[in-house]
């Protein structure tokens, strides 16, 4: 019975394991079939994601092209606008219509720049929107919960507190930590964080300090994590990364057709990185200058972004607060407004795009033109060159004003100071003396500060009449603009200039005025509670100009070879030039020109007071010829201008004086020059030659300026060797004096 048994239990077995076979086959045909579906629709879905995003990328040129036909409909309103100036140009005078012309151009140029802007931010703005519904569907969700997990640890791997940070948190006893999640995460995660965060602060400064967590979920973030901790941000969050995304190419002034490319290489690029960054917070604000709590590992110089496109520049370090000077309109700013760290210094572009500019303190452009293409930049203070990378002033820069070039001649690298009353001509030499360079290989950059826009638009005006600002740049800081902008104007221009001085370029600068740098950096000071001095002036106001003016130099081949020559203009009142301002630039420099209002208002021009002005280094400089025919012209007018003085008291002159005060009026009229009518080293020489050597003593004083104009061209024409003999840079040899003496008695027996 036994053996029975078994075989009935192993047929049993055999009949159950056949059932449960075919069940578990079925079973599992089933689940396959089910999962094998479920796969299918999973690549169904990832083949539709492409398609989708390809109909994203493929509206955009449809977009594109909606916006450019805009474009053109309002450039055709331009144009017929333009057209019609054009003719109501025609029926007026020419100067009027040249106006009109710039006019229309400048209004072209302004259209097409303003709608490439628009139609770039729009563009940027709807594939980024795109872009962020897509990346917050739901079968993206595993991804972002792993990218959350990655940045996490991330920061757990290499958190470090910021020293001035560290010991914030050892003051207050505690280190607070918010944790922002687009999604619900696990409570270890957090933990996790703050456990890094007291450990990194312990490790750091060997003390446990106590820290509080707070944790948020925000869907806003898209994906990723956000940690606070104390003023540092750590910014993963996808949100945060296409915004930096949209605002990169939307500022980068990329072409219509390739913006769409751009944007899908710039969101191709983004990673699961964190963005780490500093933030603090506006306590006060008034007149340009405002109080940021936080921020405290801030540098003193440091740029910091505000909401919006507004800037600022840290002035102040303080115990609990930083003092920063608002470099824009700041009417949208409010207390409480988060600030955020850039951690770079203030700096302004450089670089050949911006020749023939105008431009403002930051190198933003003010003329119309479109953007300004360049990619280097240089801190707006830097240190000045080294006395081993000096070399001395030896070569001229010419001015083309006599009275300037004969008597208080300037050299490359020197500093010049023109100062004297408003409304004396200080401008004006100054702008003559950047046509002068036009054809020289010099760089010229005008900085206006604290002046009308009228004025600036003025000067500009006059320096494209005159083909000079295809070597200028004009940094414009206008009366309007805020104090600070005002105050840092001179530094980016110096800026501007080292770039070309370090590459072996030469660069003439001119300050007009520091005045009014110096009445700007008053009012910056006292709204940031500094001590006030002599004046109401801080005592660092000395300082101000110093370090702006020591940049001027010339260098060795060394260091670039290369030379900065600054013309700094200072505004004294009825003529004090011993006032406190005054004072303290003519230490720094190496000479003054100053132009006297009673000269200037009895038909002087340039009102030069050959008394008080003078030039310390730029005899070592001065040509050769000129110096030889201008040796004793400074003493001989200097004598003139006491006896005219005394003369008009008394009629009974002996021969002597007589004769002085005749040769005097003349040699004044011959050094009176008009405005934007600089001239040539050789005409200089041949009119200063006529009139030392006495050829203007019989004409009258009516006929001087005839005499002049007719001399000129007629020696050009008799001894055309004249230019290689004054430019060589020696004097004029004995035959060549001889050759030059006997033409110019030519023609002033034929002038009789």
């Amino acid at each position: 019975m036994s053996g029975w048994n078994i075989i009935y239990g192993l047929i049993n077995f055999a009949i159950l394991a056949a059932a449960l076979y075919f069940i578990g086959r079925k079973l599992v045909s089933r689940g396959y079939r089910d999962h094998r579906e479920a796969v299918k629709k999973s690549l169904a879905r990832v083949k539709e994601s492409p398609e989708i995003v390809q109909r994203l990328y493929d509206s955009v040129p449809e977009k594109i092209a909606e916006g450019e036909r805009a474009c053109e409909e309002i450039l055709d309103a331009a144009k017929a606008a333009a057209e019609e100036n054009s003719r109501l140009a025609r029926e007026k005078t020419d100067e009027e219509a040249a106006i009109l012309a710039a006019e229309n151009e400048k209004t072209l140029r302004l259209t097409r720049a303003d709608l490439r802007r628009e139609l770039g931010g729009e563009t940027a703005e709807k594939i980024s929107s795109a872009a962020a519904a897509l990346l917050a569907q739901e079968r993206y969700a595993p991804a972002r919960a792993a990218l959350c997990r990655r940045q996490i640890e991330d920061f757990v791997r290499d958190y470090v507190p910021y020293p001035g940070e560290l010991e914030a948190f050892l003051d207050e006893g505690a280190a607070r930590i918010s944790v922002r999640f687009a999604e619900s995460m696990a409570q270890d995660e957090a933990l996790r964080i703050e456990r890094a965060v007291a450990a990194g602060i312990e490790k750091a400064c060997g003390k446990a300090v106590r820290t509080e967590l707070n944790v948020l979920v925000d869907p806003a973030l898209i994906g990723g994590v956000t940690i606070e901790v104390g003023d540092t941000v750590f910014d993963g969050s996808l949100a945060g990364q296409l915004r930096r995304a949209k605002d990169t190419l939307a500022s980068s002034g990329e072409e219509e057709g390739k913006l769409s490319d751009a944007l899908r290489e710039k969101l191709a690029a983004v990673e699961g990185g964190m963005a780490i960054y500093q933030i603090g917070h506006v306590a006060s604000l008034s007149d340009g200058i405002c109080n940021v709590t936080g921020l405290s590992d801030v540098m003193a110089g440091e740029m910091l972004a505000f909401p919006g496109a507004l800037r600022g520049m840290v002035m102040d370090l303080r115990e609990s607060s930083v003092g920063v000077a608002l470099l824009g309109n700041y009417d949208e700013l409010r207390e409480g407004d988060t600030v955020l760290r850039t951690r770079r210094v203030m700096e302004v572009p450089v670089g050949e795009a911006l020749l023939g500019r105008v431009v403002d303190t930051l190198g933003r452009p003010v003329d119309g033109r479109g953007e300004i293409r360049t990619s280097e930049s240089r801190p707006i203070e830097s240190p000045a060159p080294g006395v081993i990378e000096r070399r001395p002033v030896s070569v001229p820069m010419m001015t083309g004003i006599k009275a300037i070039d004969a008597l208080i001649p300037i050299g490359r690298g020197q500093r010049e100071l023109i100062i004297g009353d408003r409304q004396t001509g200080k401008t004006a030499i100054a702008v003559d003396a950047i046509i002068n360079q036009r054809g020289k290989d010099m760089i010229c950059i005008y900085v206006a500060i604290g002046q009308k826009e009228s004025t600036v638009a003025s000067v500009v005006d006059r320096l494209e009449k005159h083909g000079a600002m295809d070597h200028t740049i004009v940094v414009c800081a206008n009366a309007s603009a805020p104090a600070p902008m005002l105050f840092l104007a001179p530094y980016a221009g110096a800026a501007m200039g080292e770039y070309f001085m370090y590459k072996g370029r030469d660069v003439l600068i001119v300050y007009d005025d520091l005045s009014k740098q110096a009445v700007a950096y008053r009012e910056i000071s006292l709204l940031l509670h500094r001590p006030p001095g002599r004046e109401a002036y801080p005592g660092d106001v000395f300082y101000l100009h110093s370090r702006l003016l020591e940049r001027a130099a010339r260098l060795n081949e060394k260091a670039g070879g290369g030379s900065m020559t600054a013309l700094p203009i200072i505004e004294t009142q009825a003529g004090d030039i011993a006032a406190y301002i005054p004072t303290n630039v003519i230490s720094i420099t190496d000479g003054q020109i100053f132009l006297e209002t009673d000269l200037f208002n009895s038909g002087v021009r340039p009102a030069v007071n050959v008394g008080l002005s003078v030039s310390r280094v730029g005899g070592a400089a001065q040509l050769g010829a000129m110096k030889q025919v201008a040796g004793r012209l400074r003493m001989d007018l200097a004598q003139y201008r006491e006896l005219a003085a005394f003369s008009q008291f008394g009629s009974d002159l002996d021969k002597a004086t007589r004769a002085t005060l005749h040769r005097g009026d003349r040699m004044t009229e011959l050094l009176k020059q008009g405005q934007y009518a600089p001239m040539s080293a050789t005409d200089q020489v041949i009119a200063l030659y006529a009139g030392g050597a006495g050829f203007f003593d019989g004409v009258e004083l009516r006929d001087v300026s005839r005499f002049e104009e007719g001399l000129i061209p007629f020696v050009h024409a008799r001894l055309p060797e004249v230019d290689a003999w004054v430019l060589s840079g020696k004097k004029l040899e004995k035959d060549q004096l001889e050759a030059l003496k006997a033409v110019v008695a030519e023609y002033a027996e034929n002038f009789k």
